[in-house]
């Protein structure tokens, strides 16, 4: 209960609440063996606006991978049994213990994320406190990108709009796109039956770096 009542305060307050406690850990538990030495400034972090501290959505991530727009880090912070069982395309499995040690550099754009966004406060607050300039979360992790990606309910009816009727196909390409399947509303209610599917959509998926002006895209 505890865990899921932090997971729904604001990014900004979840993060400065992260910052205060590792910043008390940094000084009194930091190891003279390790040879990453994190440098905590929680002054600079207090002065960061909420505009800088970037949420993304799984939808607009999903967006990014279908139109092969490829200018990020996709870091998954999960344990690699869970990221061997099930990743979305394009990520990366560095664990929060190792960001530090990792090849990414302070320049990339980094998106992280995890089973749910305490971990992925975690990453973000290492990453911020050692001067990456462009950290991002993926927002609800996982568990989003489940319940709005790969299995997305439509509670359209049984006498749809058009404008429902558009959102039903719109959902349905891009869940099927990542090897996942529509809920309608009837199956909706059974999310017992709802599984992760076997990953098969990232050896479809080919991601091609833009180059050039970017031309404008329509809806």
């Amino acid at each position: 209960m505890l865990l899921k009542a932090f997971a729904e305060i604001p990014a900004r307050k979840r993060i400065g609440i992260i910052a205060v406690i590792l910043g008390i850990i940094s000084i009194f538990a930091g190891n003279p063996n390790d040879n990453v030495n994190t440098k905590v400034n929680l002054k600079e972090l207090s002065l960061i606006s909420p505009d800088q501290i970037s949420e993304i959505g799984v939808s607009e991530l999903a967006d990014w991978i279908i139109k092969g727009k490829f200018d990020y880090r996709l870091i998954d912070l999960r344990n690699e049994e869970d990221f061997v069982k099930y990743r979305i395309p394009s990520s990366e499995n560095i664990q929060v213990t190792s960001l530090l040690k990792s090849d990414l550099s302070r320049n990339n754009k980094i998106l992280l994320y995890s089973d749910n966004d305490i971990t992925s406060s975690q990453g973000w607050f290492l990453l911020k406190s050692n001067n990456y300039k462009s950290v991002n979360i993926i927002k609800g992790g996982i568990d989003s990108w489940k319940n709005e990606v790969l299995f997305p309910k439509c509670t359209c009816g049984e006498n749809p709009t058009i404008e429902e009727q558009h959102k039903h196909n719109k959902l349905a390409e891009i869940s099927k796109f990542f090897g996942g399947e529509l809920q309608t509303y009837i199956a909706a209610d059974n999310t017992e039956k709802v599984k992760m599917p076997e990953l098969k959509a990232p050896a479809t998926i080919t991601l091609k770096k833009t180059t050039g002006k970017k031309k404008r895209e329509g809806c």
